[in-house]
């Protein structure tokens, strides 16, 4: 039998990790790569999340950069670091240069020259600002004329731009103050904990301009970022240990887990039934007028043979009459065997992003959608909300008045495709379902499918290839899902859910681009095209423990390193826990007393793919100590003391 490789294991990719250069210039510290300025931090306390240069095609994608010379000279005091690179086979030149000083002085200068037409809906420097310690807090605005407004960062998630025409940003967490200033081009600021990105960001150009634009051939832009940091004392910063675990029963119930199908997601017959061995506690089918009567009875049939619950999403035509529509879909499902738990219902162009202000499509709106569904299916709970993300819902929300229920999606890579990102998704999700508890009215929140890779795209016309299965934005086969990263990522979701009355979600589909059980793609898989046998990704086994915990009295688990999630129910006599390390380095965690766990690691990879028993077979270990290596989960039993 074959061995993975380390890259594969962790990522699912043998794609080699861009390397970050760590700064540090007195009380200035922050991460240099290739493609942004990441954690910029003074006196020990981030107050800028990044400065990034992305260059996006007329579909949003960041295209991927060509690195033709780079050079970095870093002394105690002062860095200075040029990179030159091309884009889109060599259309857009573009030279950036970063000076940075231990006086807490941050500059980047990028230009950029068109060796022929480039067509693109943004170029140019993005500003990303933190959410923890900022969400809610106080914020100045110098606009270009010189005006000064005093604001906040907005603390629920805003769906429209919470600031426009900015020349100058002022704000600060615990007397440490970062003044951005943004010169050569017009900057506003979005909200993108919408995407679920752990930010608000400052970016150019404003969305009310016309895109996709062009810069002509021989054309250049130049655009500076200035921050300037002062104030405050010099803290000690996020520790890599934490202190010792602590758990309490929440008091909510731990949802139920789902997988999400579509057309082509479900697989063999034999995949399936790997897949289904995972005890989901519900399947959400996802038809439209070309799922075939063949894709209709698997459906049926899947979900009869685990007895759980099934939710459909219809996509419908726009030229179609809605209640005609529906009323053909209900005869399908019927004829298929599907009497549905639940249902939801949108017009394809409300698969599309609009903004808050329009123009929005012409015809039925979602809520004459909901109620046309009450029609078609009488005897079925019904729901509102979106089919993509919590944007398109925060943009258009739902009248819970007439819904039983709301539902939306997530995807991690929406803005930034890299492993920092897609973790820091994990931040922001606690602060979605806030947000949507606040539109729910105490409606049942019930999330689709909630994924690294991207389903669908609301803001172009497809999703991104990917055949080189590399981390990007918005593809739909990201190689993290058959990786430990996702296994550990997952693990964090699920914490997220923790107190905000999430009742159910998603977090793979049976095969495909968001699998569980391995079935070959059309992206080649390292190590599992070769295997000869049918095995599982780690998220399996995630998915798998989750399940048996749906419904279960839930556990807020604290006293964790930075880094490592945990989430878990407390039982009659035992607390069962997963504690998952989600970065790339180590962790000990101090459980506090004796318990017995199972890990899942690049040690103990090979076995736990080749088995979707090896919750129950794997090796257990005892102690109240877990070492964790990079993206590792723990499966944890503790006595809890309870008769």
């Amino acid at each position: 039998m074959s061995s993975p490789g380390e890259l594969v294991k962790l990522y699912g990719t043998d794609e080699l990790l861009e390397p970050q250069q760590a700064v540090s210039l007195g009380a200035l510290s922050f991460l240099l790569g290739q493609d942004a300025i990441r954690c910029i931090s003074w006196k020990g306390t981030e107050l800028a999340r990044a400065i990034a240069w992305p260059i996006r095609d007329r579909n949003w994608v960041t295209l991927q950069p060509r690195i033709i010379d780079h050079k970095l000279d870093v002394n105690e005091t002062d860095m200075s670091y040029s990179l030159r690179f091309t884009v889109d086979e060599g259309a857009l030149d573009c030279v950036l240069e970063v000076v940075a000083t231990s006086a807490g002085v941050l500059r980047a200068d990028l230009k950029m020259m068109a060796v022929e037409d480039f067509d693109t809906n943004r170029a140019g420097f993005t500003v990303l600002h933190p959410i923890t310690g900022v969400a809610g807090t106080p914020l100045t605005v110098i606009h270009a004329d010189g005006s000064v407004e005093k604001g906040q960062f907005p603390r629920l998630v805003s769906p429209a731009q919470p600031v426009m025409d900015i020349a100058q940003l002022r704000h600060g967490i615990d007397g440490k103050t970062v003044d951005i200033s943004f010169d050569g081009e017009i900057f506003e600021m979005e909200d993108q904990r919408n995407w679920s990105d752990a930010s608000y960001k400052t970016y150019c150009r404003p969305l009310v301009f016309p895109f996709t634009y062009r810069i002509e051939t021989g054309a250049s832009e130049t655009q500076t970022i200035t921050m300037t940091f002062s104030g405050g004392r010099e803290g000690s910063g996020a520790t890599a240990e934490g202190t010792e675990l602590s758990l309490c029963v929440h008091g909510g119930a731990a949802p139920g887990i789902g997988l999400a199908v579509e057309q082509d997601w479900i697989g063999s017959p034999e995949a399936a039934l790997l897949a289904a061995q995972c005890g989901f506690n519900h399947l959400v089918a996802r038809i439209d007028p070309g799922s075939s009567p063949a894709y209709l009875q698997s459906v049926a049939e899947l979900a009869a043979a685990q007895g759980v619950g099934l939710d459909i999403e219809i996509v419908l035509p726009d030229e179609a009459d809605v209640t005609g529509a529906l009323t053909l879909q209900a005869g399908r499902l019927a004829a298929s065997g599907i009497k549905p738990s639940r249902i939801m219902a949108l017009r394809q162009s409300y698969l599309a992003s609009h903004q808050p202000s329009g123009p929005w499509p012409d015809g039925p709106v979602p809520s004459d959608v909901v109620k046309a569904l009450r029609v078609a299916f009488p005897d079925t709970l019904v729901g509102g909300g979106m089919l993509t993300n919590f944007t398109e819902l925060n943009r258009c929300r739902p009248n819970p008045e007439i819904c039983d229920f709301i539902s939306h999606g997530t995807t991690a890579i929406v803005h930034a495709g890299d492993d920092v990102s897609v973790c820091q998704t994990l931040e922001a999700l606690p602060q979605i379902f806030e947000s949507c508890q606040a539109i729910c009215e105490g409606r049942p929140y019930r999330l689709g499918l909630v994924s690294i890779g991207m389903r669908s795209n609301p803001y172009g016309a497809a999703v991104a290839e990917n055949p080189d299965q590399v981390r990007q934005t918005m593809s739909m086969h990201d190689p993290r899902q058959r990786g430990l990263f996702a296994a550990a990522w997952s693990v964090g979701v699920l914490q997220a859910t923790n107190g905000h009355g999430v009742e159910a979600l998603c977090l793979g589909a049976p095969c495909g681009p968001f699998g569980i059980a391995y079935e070959r793609q059309p992206v080649p898989q390292p190590f599992f095209d070769s295997e000869d046998r049918a095995i599982v990704y780690p998220v399996f086994h995630v998915l798998k423990c989750a399940a048996a915990m749906a419904g279960r009295n839930s556990l807020a688990v604290s006293g964790l390193p930075v880094g490592v999630c945990g989430y878990g129910i407390r039982g009659a006599t035992t607390d069962d826990l997963m504690i998952a390390n989600v970065s790339p380095e180590p962790v000990s965690v101090a459980l506090g007393r004796e318990g017995d766990y199972l890990v899942l690691d690049s040690s103990t990879f090979d076995e736990a793919t080749r088995s979707p028993n090896w919750l129950d077979s794997g090796c257990r270990q005892t102690g109240s100590q877990l070492r964790l290596a990079p993206y590792a989960v723990a499966f944890v039993r503790l006595f809890n003391g309870a008769e």
